[in-house]
Formats: structure tokens, sequence, C-alpha cells
């Protein structure tokens, strides 16, 4: 196995998109320009897990060594005991921030390292008290046990390592986006999104957003062939799922260095704390935020325009301002889903403002068929337009075949809804 330097380690894996990627590279999945990672049987948790025993093993023979020699004065600034201390950090800092990697580096062995780690830490530290050694070990030893512990905490054993393939299913969903229209666009090179999608098992109708559907794919390539939509906008995604059009679209105005903000929401608990990592591990968070949205709160009769946001995450349940565009993909699965995302259109959006809607048709997704007419009913104007009579069929792509639900044949409508201005 290829070894990589401490300072390489440091230097690459600093943010959580960072890691996410060096996790697809180490497994082969995807390449990276510069080629500082290469794949690994293992993948990168079998890679610092290796890091993480040299250190250790390096460490032990020196404290070992120090100790019957009596050389107490050079322990607490070996290179040993900074190298150890720099690991620690690395995979500490890992762990915190993706914690899918934290699990899988516990049960490729790290967790058993660092119980013996700590415990002759512990011993360590009783010789260290009694031998008269300088305050300067008695600290560095500490240092050691902390950064072991928060690793160690953090973390999973397990009986056996994650296969290649069980670690590859726990990857992000790497999306390399392009506009449909290669000719009109001011965004020509592929934007990369990264989604987690949740690993808990599906129980109830309202976790249907722990996975990623078809849709949200088609609407993040149309955005990105309809960039003017977005631009000098305050922009809400409803019913985000795993987010990947709202993310999408922080990350275009990202590029245009706007102060324009987008707040990505949905209903369940668990997703919207899926969303929030999504947010961090693409680097938008300075733009995305995330609020609770029940479309089943929102009365519809708000002209001027206002949506309530449920309590989460520490804040408590309130009214916020309406927007000027709504984005949403696959938000019906239901009659009644019909009725409450159009009276949640009509709340939330500014008078004069639009909603963009995509959604797979009635045959898959029951509800649908009514979601005009409901919009219809509150003096929203809709236009509704076939996907594939789109950019001649261009925003459908065979990345769609990695969102759930997906099937061949598969037909989704495009609606626009505007909202006539007081």
């Amino acid at each position: 196995m290829q070894k990589y330097s401490i300072c390489t380690l440091e230097k690459r894996l600093v943010t959580a998109r960072d890691i996410a990627c060096a996790r697809a590279v180490c497994l082969g999945t995807c390449s990276e320009p510069n080629e500082t990672f290469q794949k690994v049987s293992g993948g990168l948790p079998t890679l610092l897990v290796g890091l993480l025993s040299d250190a250790y093993v390096q460490w032990q023979e020196f404290f070992q060594l120090t100790r019957d020699m009596g050389q107490r004065a050079s322990f607490c600034k070996s290179e040993e005991v900074r190298a150890l201390q720099r690991v620690l950090t690395i995979l500490a800092k890992v762990s915190s921030l993706d914690t899918t990697l934290g699990e899988e580096i516990g049960r490729a062995g790290s967790q058993t390292i660092l119980s013996r780690l700590m415990e002759e830490i512990k011993v360590s530290t009783c010789i260290v008290e009694t031998d008269g050694s300088c305050e300067e070990d008695f600290d560095a030893l500490m240092d050691l046990q902390d950064a072991a512990c928060e690793i160690y905490v953090t973390g999973k054993r397990g009986v056996v390592a994650f296969t290649d393939e069980k670690l590859t299913s726990r990857l992000p969903l790497l999306y390399n986006l392009r506009p449909a229209d290669s000719e009109n666009v001011t965004i020509t090179d592929a934007t990369t999104i990264l989604i987690h999608q949740v690993a808990k098992r599906q129980t109830a109708q309202a976790d249907v957003g722990y996975l990623m559907w078809p849709s949200a794919i088609v609407l993040s390539r149309w955005l990105l062939s309809n960039v003017h939509v977005l631009k000098n906008k305050t922009i809400l995604e409803i019913g985000a799922g795993c987010g990947l059009v709202g993310i999408l679209a922080a990350t275009i105005v990202k590029k245009y260095n706007t102060s324009d903000q987008v707040i990505i929401t949905d209903v369940n608990n668990t997703v919207l704390e899926n969303i929030a990592r999504n947010i961090n591990v693409n680097d938008v968070s300075s733009i995305a935020s995330v609020s609770k949205l029940d479309f089943y709160q929102q009365s519809g009769d708000n002209h001027a325009g206002k949506w309530i946001a449920g309590e989460f995450g520490g804040i408590s349940e309130k009214q916020c301002a309406p927007v000027d565009v709504i984005l949403a993909a696959d938000i019906i699965c239901q009659p009644d889903d019909a009725v409450a995302a159009a009276k949640t259109i009509y709340d939330a959006l500014i008078p004069g403002g639009a909603a963009y809607v995509v959604c797979a048709n009635e045959k898959h997704r029951f509800g649908v068929g009514m979601f005009a007419g409901e919009c219809q009913s509150l003096n929203l104007h809709v236009k509704s337009t076939d996907v594939k009579d789109m950019y001649d069929g261009g925003l459908l792509t065979e990345c769609m075949n990695t969102a759930a639900g997906f099937v061949d044949g598969m037909t989704l409508t495009f609606f626009e809804v505007y909202k006539t201005k007081l």
C-alpha cells in the first residue's frame, strides 16, 4: 500500500468536500487532477488506520527506549510524539467532518489501536508522575490522551472492516451536472455536487426525502441552463429531500459572488440534518441555510406573502418573509400533497414571484395531475411542459438512474408557476 506523509494528509484533508472526494478516489470511483490519492484496498479508512498504526508503533518503541535509558528530557519534544499527535489530530478532524468515515475508520481497526494507546498512556503517566520527569512530558501525554479519547468516543468498533463494495455504497452520490443548452449559457463547465443520502431505512411516507429522486436532477440541469432566474433573487427550495436543487442553486449564486441567500426546506428532521451535511460537504454554508417547512401548515391565503417555518435546531416556529423564487422537485406523492403544495407556493412567493417545479407524472406520483388546477384555483398562473420536449430531451440524462424510483420511460412535467403582482 502506498504511504502518504502526514504533511500531505494535513494539506489534502481540510474540508468535508476534500474528505468525500478522497474517499471516492481511494476506492477508484473517480479520479482527481493532482493525483494525490490512488486506489487502495480498504479505501481511505485503511490508509488512515495504517498511518495511525505506524505512528503508534514508533511512539511505543521510542517511549520504551527513553524510559529504559532515562533520557526523559527529549521525550516531549521528540518527533515520535509530535508525529503521533499530528496523526491523532487528522483522525479527529476527519471523523468530525465526515461521521460516515469516522465509523469506517473504527471498523478498520482504529478503536483497537486507540484502546491500547490509551491504556499505555495511563501507565506512562504514572511513570512520569513518579520519576521526576518534567511537566512538559506530562502535558504531552495528556494531549495524546485527549486526542485519542476524542476519536474513540465518536467511533464504532466493528467485528470486521467494511468491504470495498460496502464502502463504495456508503459514498456520497457525485453529480457532474452540465446545462442542457451549451450554446446560450454562462456556465459551460460541469458543476460537481456531492450528495449524501440518509442511511436509515425508510419506514413512512415522510421518509421519502432520505433518497435522491429523478426530478431533482432534471431541475438542476434546467437551472444551469437558466441561471438568470436566480440572479439577485431570494430563493427557497421546498420538499428538498437530499437538497440537490437548492445546493446547486447556492453553488450558482456563489459563482456570481452575490449576496443572495438560498433557504432549503423539508418537513422531516432527519432529512434536514442530512441537508445540512450536504450543504457543508459542498462548501455553500455561507449562502445556503436549512429550515423546516410543512406544506400542511401553510394557509394559502397570504397574497402579500409569508410562510411558516417550523421548530427545528433550537429555533422556534416563526413566520418568514416571502421569496422571489421557489424550487421544487418530486414534491407530490398523494392528492392532498397537490393541494398543500399549491398553498405553500402561494404563501411563500412574493407578488410577481415564480416557482419552478418538476414532478414525475400521475402514473408514477399520485396527485400530480391535480397540481396545476390547485394552483389555478389560487389565481396562480401555470405553464406545463413535458420535460422530453424541452431542449430536445436534453434535460434527461443517464445519471437519473442513480435516483430512487427511476424507471425507463418515466415521463416528467415541468411547471412554471407565477404569482400576480399586487
